[in-house]
């Protein structure tokens, strides 16, 4: 296996920013289902966005293992890693739920809200400090959190299995991923991760091939094997997920600002994009009737995410993102 010069990727810093900006595409032309005529180019187009969502679900795939691979993880740093990530995604996301009661408070202050009145569920909103609320049939606060839960589930789950797949005795790490594998037609809810596992086998098989514990014939071999269960699970369009990491990991390299900013602030937009330019998106539909000017507020609604975005990075996220990663798995002095 490379043991040098893995370092970081910036190709996936773009696609990371597009995955985002996909999401937030998808929500502003379809969140609404009266927002847009169905013949919109802008409703026709963004129908696809959605697919953002699995492309994280791939990343994570195969960034996670990988930043712990690099980082010498090892079962007993399990509590480390934990810490490193909640770190790293928690001060944001509580920050992110204080933003939309917040604005969901300010929204009935005005004459022209028609919705029902504002209140907390308490019990609710408990539950979402530990992404509990799809176990106990509680809405979320934000309905992209969801994916938040599904994310943490693989971030407690690859801890524990890491070490088995970059197992010297290779029959570890195949029969690690077809359990996982099996378990996406067992365990088939929305709510559990293994109704995504083929999405992050196909990042995890990524990750090995890319650290070479796997030869170009057992990569293609395994991931073509992925690429049918992704299709046969759910359709042809989910193979666009899974194929776009493997060709910004393995042919692409992006060196640029742009790249670099949507990469940055990608988790910052997708927390607040709904709350924002969702919120942009309703009051448009309140007073705006002309299709042509709902079809800017569209690109109104994603600028002003965007730059809300990079706010909250660089007040909210970047400074526990500087702090997770001080926490190693190696103790100092070791």
């Amino acid at each position: 296996m490379k043991t040098s010069k893995l370092g970081y990727l910036t190709s996936l810093d773009l696609l990371r920013g597009l995955a985002a900006v996909a999401v937030c595409y998808f929500h502003f032309t379809h969140g609404n289902p009266d927002f847009l005529s169905k013949t919109n180019i802008l409703y026709i187009s963004g129908r696809f966005g959605f697919l953002g969502v699995d492309v994280f679900f791939v990343l994570s795939g195969f960034v996670i293992p990988y930043a712990m691979f690099r980082g010498n993880y090892q079962i007993k740093n399990f509590g480390r890693f934990l810490t490193k990530r909640l770190v790293r995604i928690e001060p944001p996301y509580l920050v992110s739920i204080a933003l939309v009661l917040l604005l969901n408070w300010i929204s009935t202050l005005s004459p022209y809200y028609r919705g029902a009145a504002f209140s907390v569920n308490f019990e609710a909103l408990a539950l979402h400090l530990g992404y509990l609320n799809a176990f106990f049939n509680f809405p979320w606060v934000n309905d992209v959190y969801w994916t938040l839960a599904i994310e943490f589930q693989y971030y407690i789950l690859i801890a524990l299995v890491f070490p088995l797949l970059i197992h010297s005795e290779k029959k570890y790490s195949f029969g690690t991923l077809m359990i996982f594998g099996f378990s996406s037609f067992m365990l088939s809810s929305h709510n559990y991760i293994f109704n995504y596992a083929f999405l992050f086998i196909a990042g995890i098989l990524l990750f090995q091939f890319y650290i070479g514990y796997l030869n170009k014939k057992q990569f293609g071999s395994f991931f073509l094997i992925t690429l049918l269960l992704i299709y046969s699970k759910f359709d042809n369009r989910y193979l666009v997920a899974a194929l776009l990491p493997y060709f910004f990991i393995t042919y692409f390299e992006f060196h640029d600002k742009v790249s670099r900013f949507l990469g940055n602030i990608s988790y910052s937009l997708y927390l607040v994009h709904i709350p924002i330019g969702g919120r942009i998106i309703n009051l448009c539909e309140t007073f705006v009737q002309n299709e042509w000017i709902r079809s800017l507020f569209v690109f109104i609604a994603l600028i002003i995410s965007l730059f809300s975005a990079w706010l909250f990075f660089k007040f909210i996220e970047q400074p526990f993102m500087e702090l997770s990663k001080r926490i190693t798995y190696k103790k100092p002095g070791a």
